[in-house]
């Protein structure tokens, strides 16, 4: 092979290669343009599904779908390939007249439908790809889908996994519903069962009590569940479980049962868990009006455990802000935790207006006002709605 011609087939591999990756990276292709007549056409005409975001131009969890799910290339593989992908701004155009006919409430909607513009499935929310594509491949099976589901449930088909997919369904669009088809379920389940696949997903789905029967089996049988279903699933459930218990007492007021339950979360080498601890005592003290209790613990989270976790300390700012009222002693700690947010992570939108919002309450209004003009322009990469909220917050600060 002469020299010449190895040259031109590099080239034309590398091109290849080119063409390929940025195919890889345009993510779903969706028709955003088109009528949506032309789309049903287009169904017919290829046999294909039409998969339909139902999206609006304020909406967070639509645009992180946008950025993080919807760019995946397993994730446009699949779809580009199974489907004629759609995209609708539900308050434009044809938007209206489609929400009317397919009833959004929620966004984002992810609706699947066949060449006749009918319903086969249909799922909300923001998700992970590994979720997301599963709702896909739901809606390519006649057994699975939502509306056989449905089918089959109105037809009289109480069985465990009619019953256990269908609440799973219907959680996205009518909670009442879901919540009564769950009961049907567990009210039938034997506790020989519980132990199963379907057992144990209706255990996941459903149980957020551990003195309901499901969360009391659970915790009799943890270490048979972890057995045979991991350890790390059976971790998240048994936390959950604590969670609900801790939030009772907090309700009830219950110190020596409130703090004997959080202990060992607090000597936990997890240090997720201790994180999780300071959120339910922050809680505590909030709740019962131990303000002293609430500086000290914040005070030393600021020193050790949250210092660099800006999330953690940008979300207890913000519930102590909420609960506050005019309580100086609790809006300074807050503001405290909010500025130290921004300085670990100041390119994060909700730190600084978390920040700003702070630094207003304190009366902050030079400090204030930067911190709110920068969430402005951290705003602009996010939705019209954000946005807003931003310039409102400009607004007040410079009405101070």
């Amino acid at each position: 092979m002469n020299q010449s011609f190895k040259t031109l087939s590099l080239a034309a591999i590398l091109g290849v290669c080119f063409f390929a990756a940025a195919r890889a990276q345009e993510g779903i292709r969706f028709n955003s343009q088109g009528e949506f007549k032309a789309v049903l056409a287009e169904s017919q005409k290829t046999g294909k599904l039409i998969f339909m975001d139902c999206y609006t131009s304020w909406c967070a969890p639509c645009k992180w779908m946008e950025k993080n799910v919807f760019v995946n290339d397993s994730v446009a593989a699949f779809f580009n390939a199974r489907f004629v992908n759609y995209k609708m701004d539900m308050e434009k155009g044809e938007g209206p007249v489609l929400n009317k006919r397919y009833g959004v409430k929620v966004y984002p909607t992810y609706l699947f439908l066949n060449g006749k513009g009918e319903v086969v499935h249909k799922a909300t929310s923001r998700m992970e790809a590994d979720a997301f594509m599963d709702q896909a491949r739901k809606a390519l099976d006649p057994k699975r889908s939502f509306t056989a589901l449905e089918k089959k449930f109105n037809e009289g088909d109480r069985s465990n996994a009619v019953l256990l997919e269908y609440a799973i369904a219907l959680q996205h669009f009518n909670r009442q519903k879901a919540d009564s088809v769950a009961q049907l379920l567990i009210a039938q389940l034997q506790d020989k069962e519980l132990l199963t696949e379907i057992g144990w997903k209706t255990i996941q789905q459903f149980t957020w009590s551990e003195t309901e029967r499901l969360g009391a089996w659970f915790l009799q049988h943890r270490d048979a569940y972890a057995k045979k279903f991991g350890e790390e699933p059976v971790k998240k459930m048994q936390e959950r479980l604590t969670s609900s218990a801790l939030y009772g007492l907090i309700r009830k007021k219950d110190s020596v049962a409130f703090f004997t339950r959080l202990a060992p979360w607090k000597q936990s080498s997890d240090q997720d868990l201790q994180r999780r601890a300071f959120q339910m005592e922050a809680e505590y003290y909030l709740t019962s009006g131990n303000i002293a209790g609430f500086v000290q613990l914040t005070n030393d989270a600021l020193k050790g455990l949250m210092k660099d976790d800006d999330q953690g300390l940008s979300f207890i700012a913000r519930r102590s802000s909420y609960m506050a009222g005019k309580d100086k002693l609790v809006l300074a700690q807050a503001y405290k935790m909010a500025k130290r947010a921004a300085e670990i992570n100041p390119e994060e939108y909700s730190n600084q207006s978390t920040y700003a919002k702070a630094s207003q309450e304190m009366g902050y209004k030079e400090e204030a006002l930067k911190a709110a003009e920068k969430s402005y322009q951290l705003a602009l990469k996010e939705t019209s709605k954000i946005q807003g909220l931003a310039q409102k917050l400009i607004d007040e600060i410079k009405a101070m």
